[in-house]
Parts: structure tokens; C-alpha cells; sequence
């Protein structure tokens, strides 16, 4: 029929070019991916709390230093899931226009069938045809358009999540290096600093370190002087008097060995044992009488005496 061969031609003139096809409901078409918004609501969040907690940290410490090790592996898992969502979207969509290119071929299936049809019902087939064409056309430009910029929204997300990410994890790094110094000042510095602050065992920890690596240092008495003092600190009166004692054989001359003498003597009193508290704290008063440990043992023997 001539008339046939005309309308084959133009139904091969108007098959669309398939490509970057999406499959979505009609009624979806246009609207935003519902992945799309709350993935951008959390990883923006996520950012921001990150910035905030960096900007408003006043100083590090180990307790610190171990949340911040926490925030950067949420930020890493917020990163890595927010790659899966879009990953997961990406192929929702090439699914979606795997289905739209079938029911494009399904069109153009029955658009040349419709050739073979009587004039007027290949008009009406043929009008029909056109405006479904044109309408999926639209969807896939309308899709192909929120899948570009999704893909742009996630690139800009991703980068500014590295970047909070770099941040958190040179901040890491300063924590780690400033609660564990090589220098032999930091060190006796930093365990000071942490006795002070009520945490013995880390300073004991640092004392330890110190001992073990600069002995013969002119602070190694009063490092073996604290030592004995994280132990005082936690009532372990037995292990503070072992410390002490380090100084008084094997530093005889430091002027911490007045208050060496003076804390057995203390570490005895407190356990109830005055008697050998007496013979310590005597000591202090008789041996060292200028020293600022003598007042003290005076007073602490004067309660003992009258104990008994």
C-alpha cells in the first residue's frame, strides 16, 4: 500500500535517539529524588557539626583525642554511606531507562503495526503515538537533567566532606603527638600536667617513660619523687612508699629527698601505723630542720604522739 510505506518512513524518521533513559513513574516526573534531599540534609549537617566541634575546641587531650578519632570514622561511614545512596540512585535511574527505551520500542512496535491499519485509525494511532513520544521524551530529559544534577551535588558534598575529613585527621594527629612527646621536657612536662589533672596512671605512664630513657637527667629524682606520688594520689600507700624510697637510695643527695621521707612517713600515718610514721617523719625534722617538709612532719608527729 502506498500509503503504508509513507507512514513507515516517517515512524523510522521519528524514532527518538535512545540514551540516558530513566525509568520513573509519570507521576514522579520532575519531582526531586527523595534520596536526593535527605542525603544532602545529613551530609551537610554532618559537615557542619564536624566544622563546629574543630572550631570551638579549645585544647586537646586524650579523652579528646579519642572522640575526635570517633567524629572522623562517623564522617567516613556518612561519606562512604552517602556513596552507596548515590551509587544505589545512579542505577535506580538506568533501570528506569532501561524500562522507558522498552516502552519506546513497545510504541514504535505499535506504531507500525498501525501503519498496516486503514487511514483513519492510522491517523488517530499515529497522533496518539506522537504525543506519548513527545511526552517521554520530556521525562527523559526531565530525569536525565535531576540525575546530572544529583551527580554534581554529590561532587560538591564528597569534596567538602574530604576536606573536613583532612581537618579531623590533622587534628588527630596533633592530640597523638602532644599526648605522646619524645622530648624529654614535654615528657616531665605532660606528666605533671596529667597529675595535676587527677590522672595518675597516665602520668605514671609518662614518669615511667622518662626514668626509663633519660636516668642520669638532673630531673630523674624528682621524676622518681612523682613517681611515688601517682601512687599517693590514689591511696596506694604501699607502692608510694616503694617509689619514695627509690629517692632516698638511689638519689641521696636531691632536695626531694626531704619530702621524700616526709610522704613514707604520711604513707604510714594513713595506714594507721604510727609508729614507724614517727620514725620517718622524725627524720624530716632532725635532718632536714630548714626545709619546708619539717614543718609539716612536725605537725603530722605531733598527731601521731598523741594518738598513742
Amino acid at each position: 500500500m502506498k500509503g503504508e510505506g509513507v507512514n513507515v518512513e516517517t515512524t523510522e524518521r521519528d524514532r527518538p535517539k535512545l540514551g540516558g533513559l530513566v525509568r520513573r513513574p509519570p507521576a514522579a516526573w520532575g519531582k526531586p529524588a527523595p534520596g536526593a534531599r535527605s542525603s544532602q540534609r545529613s551530609l551537610t549537617q554532618a559537615a557542619c557539626a564536624a566544622l563546629f566541634a574543630l572550631c570551638t575546641q579549645a585544647c586537646v587531650t586524650s579523652a579528646e583525642g579519642d572522640l575526635m578519632k570517633k567524629d572522623l570514622e562517623a564522617l567516613k561511614d556518612t561519606q562512604r554511606t552517602d556513596r552507596e545512596a548515590a551509587t544505589t540512585e545512579r542505577q535506580q535511574l538506568k533501570d528506569e531507562s532501561a524500562g522507558k527505551a522498552r516502552e519506546l520500542q513497545e510504541m514504535l512496535d505499535s506504531l507500525n503495526r498501525a501503519a498496516r491499519k486503514s487511514g483513519a485509525d492510522l491517523s488517530v494511532d499515529l497522533d496518539k503515538a506522537r504525543d506519548d513520544i513527545r511526552a517521554l521524551r520530556g521525562a527523559l530529559e526531565v530525569a536525565q537533567h535531576r540525575l546530572d544534577a544529583v551527580e554534581a551535588m554529590q561532587a560538591e558534598h564528597h569534596k567538602l566532606l574530604e576536606g573536613v575529613i583532612s581537618e579531623k585527621e590533622a587534628a588527630a594527629k596533633k592530640v597523638f603527638a602532644a599526648e605522646h612527646p619524645t622530648d624529654k621536657a614535654a615528657i616531665y612536662a605532660l606528666a605533671l600536667k596529667r597529675l595535676d589533672a587527677g590522672d595518675a596512671p597516665r602520668a605514671r605512664e609518662l614518669l615511667n617513660e622518662f626514668l626509663a630513657k633519660f636516668a642520669s637527667d638532673p630531673l630523674a629524682p624528682n621524676a622518681q619523687y612523682w613517681l611515688g606520688e601517682t601512687w599517693y594520689a590514689e591511696k596506694k600507700y604501699n607502692d608510694a612508699i616503694v617509689e619514695f624510697q627509690k629517692v632516698l637510695k638511689d638519689h641521696k643527695g636531691s632536695e626531694k629527698v626531704p619530702d621524700a621521707l616526709l610522704k613514707i612517713g604520711l604513707s604510714f600515718q594513713s595506714q594507721g601505723d604510727c609508729e614507724k610514721a614517727l620514725l620517718f617523719l622524725e627524720e624530716v625534722v632532725q635532718a632536714h630542720k630548714s626545709s619546708s617538709a619539717a614543718k609539716v612532719a612536725r605537725e603530722r608527729a605531733a598527731d601521731c604522739k598523741k594518738r598513742k
